[in-house]
């Protein structure tokens, strides 16, 4: 079909809202029912910039990964039913990870005389957004281009208002490609603004404030909060005036690593907390492992959660005992507490002495990962905290954002991310294949010479390696370190538990989850799609030979991927 010169489309307004809403990337694998935006896409100037994926699932992780590390949303393009459906899980991911992520669809054609035979009617559905009702915050089919400005300025609003996630807006076909109407109209999206975040209510930040104060060992667990500038260095400063160490979850980058008050990881924390004041912490029960349990501590439970409750899933977690809880923005709570404190601040001296005797210990803890870690070695193998501390020497003095690290979270340990944003996280919501997309997200977010830094497990990149070929393609600067232990490691753990406890041992916990009968070439599987790689790597020191290697490549603007054979359980 040839495009009419002059005329203007639907499609043509989809993609003008798209600009001035500031959405700068879409990533797709391409698809006919939204061939209208993919036009208008390519043939208006200043249009989003596009990432071609070779599975939908990757195009929603490029724009998850993207929206942790800009702070704003990306789009991602959905073919119809098959690409939906393809998409999903990593949908669900972004909805667990609260990412703002805007995903479009196209459909039909709705009227059935305009349907080609079979193709079209096997790829629309009665409600195309019921896949995904249930893990996204809002969906909208509008029915004409006079509902299109509308429904995307909600969507906007939506997406972007706290607790963020995606939503999903679906253009029928012909919307997409019929000539605008003679009486058709723009107003503009700044009329909708997006909705400010909920405040705690004076009485809550009141309380809070005193129950701080009159602490003995307050304790900060940290999820959901710290995200801007002015956040992250709130959060500092709370610690400080303080005295209380900080544990971050890690579902964002709310707290400098090499703080003095940094306890992520570092043992007897919580044994001693009399108050444990949670920033928006959706697994409270796995955060407060070690809590004493023989006298009282009084968890103050700062959370959203509520707000994006649904029935489908339990991604709500268990619920934790509190005394109190507060639905506010974590940040905004951080905020106010900080000014009552400025007002009447906890006793100095003993402020003084907790944050030395914290920072003590912590300092050892630090001492003592390294020394371990710099001495680890392995039986053809390099133990994967010995990799994370070689990956930390080699990135001193360079710029980078790690996109994408161990479910343990372990390289918090090792690398200094001292800056908002300079941690994107996991998928959240247990998907596999969103590594390598989520890293190329983060990376579509850097200013020029920042490189993004991947902590890959080998499964998760076999699951949708072709997002290699996404970064070959577009020159992005992301070093993937695959942690290749050649076996679904979550599984093989589960089979030696359940083995030794039904009496048959482990001996055969591979059977079914092990990934080495034959091994996977990573490496020639990484320059088979254009990117520098090398492997496998099985000691310590051609590692350090090879992160020096990998790390000329990707500063050159180039992709690079390090295959390195990890231990197994």
């Amino acid at each position: 079909m040839a495009r009419s010169e002059g005329s203007r489309y639907g499609s043509d307004v989809i993609v003008e809202l798209m600009m001035e809403a500031g959405i700068e990337h879409v990533a797709f694998n391409p698809g006919a029912s939204f061939r209208g935006i993919h036009d208008s896409l390519v043939h208006t100037p200043g249009a989003p910039e596009i990432t071609l994926c070779m599975h939908e699932a990757i195009a929603v992780s490029v724009a998850q990964g993207y929206a942790k590390a800009a702070g704003k949303p990306m789009a991602a393009l959905l073919h119809n039913v098959v690409g939906l459906q393809n998409a999903s899980m990593a949908v669900y991911n972004a909805w667990c990870d609260r990412a703002p992520v805007l995903l479009l669809g196209g459909t039909g054609p709705k009227a059935k005389s305009r349907r080609r035979p079979w193709i079209d009617w096997i790829h629309t559905a009665s409600v195309q957004a019921s896949i995904v009702r249930d893990f996204t915050k809002w969906d909208d089919e509008p029915h004409d281009v006079h509902s299109v400005e509308e429904s995307f300025a909600r969507a906007m609003g939506t997406v972007g208002s706290v607790p963020n996630g995606p939503v999903y807006l679906c253009y029928d076909v012909d919307l997409q490609e019929d000539p605008l109407p003679a009486d058709f109209a723009r107003h503009g999206l700044g009329r909708f603004p997006v909705p400010t975040p909920p405040a705690p209510a004076s009485g809550d930040t009141a309380w809070i404030a005193r129950t701080l104060r009159a602490a003995h060992q307050p304790v900060i667990l940290a999820g959901y909060v710290g995200e801007t500038p002015e956040g992250f260095a709130a959060l500092v400063e709370l610690a400080e005036a303080l005295g209380a160490p900080v544990i971050d979850t890690g579902v964002r980058h709310a707290f400098p690593t090499t703080h003095p008050l940094a306890a992520t990881h570092v043992p007897g924390i919580l044994e001693g907390a009399d108050v444990v004041l949670a920033l928006d912490v959706e697994d409270m029960h796995s955060s407060l492992r070690g809590i004493a349990t023989d006298r009282p501590v009084s968890v103050i439970n700062i959370s959203l959660a509520s707000l994006k409750l649904r029935a489908w899933a339990h991604d709500y977690q268990a619920m934790i005992a509190a005394e109190r809880h507060v639905t506010a923005s974590a940040d905004c709570v951080v905020e106010a507490v900080l000014n009552r404190l400025h007002d009447e601040p906890p006793a100095g001296d003993l402020v003084a002495r907790r944050r030395a005797a914290h920072a003590d210990r912590i300092a050892a803890a630090r001492r003592g990962w390294a020394a371990s870690a710099a001495a680890a070695t392995g039986d053809g193998n390099v133990p994967l905290d010995r990799v994370l501390y070689e990956l930390a020497r080699s990135l001193d003095g360079i710029d980078f954002v790690l996109g994408g690290g161990t479910n343990g979270r372990h390289e918090h340990k090792y690398l200094q991310l001292d800056r908002p944003r300079q941690y994107t996280g996991w998928a959240a919501g247990g998907g596999l294949g969103y590594g390598v997309g989520g890293a190329l997200g983060t990376a579509l977010a850097q200013e020029p010479g920042t490189i993004t830094v991947d902590v890959q497990a080998d499964g998760d990149l076999l699951f949708l390696p072709s997002a290699l070929w996404t970064a070959a393609h577009r020159s992005l600067p992301v070093l993937v370190i695959v942690n290749n232990n050649r076996q679904y490691g979550n599984t093989v753990e589960h089979a030696s538990k359940i083995g030794r406890h039904r009496g048959h041992g482990d001996a055969r916990r591979y059977v079914g989850a092990g990934l080495d009968d034959p091994p996977v070439d990573l490496a020639a599987m990484a320059r088979s799609f254009g990117v520098w790689a090398a492997g496998p790597i099985s000691d310590a020191e051609h590692l350090a030979e090879s992160l020096a290697q990998a790390l000329k490549v990707v500063g050159s603007g180039k992709p690079a991927l390090l295959d390195v054979l990890t231990p197994g359980f």
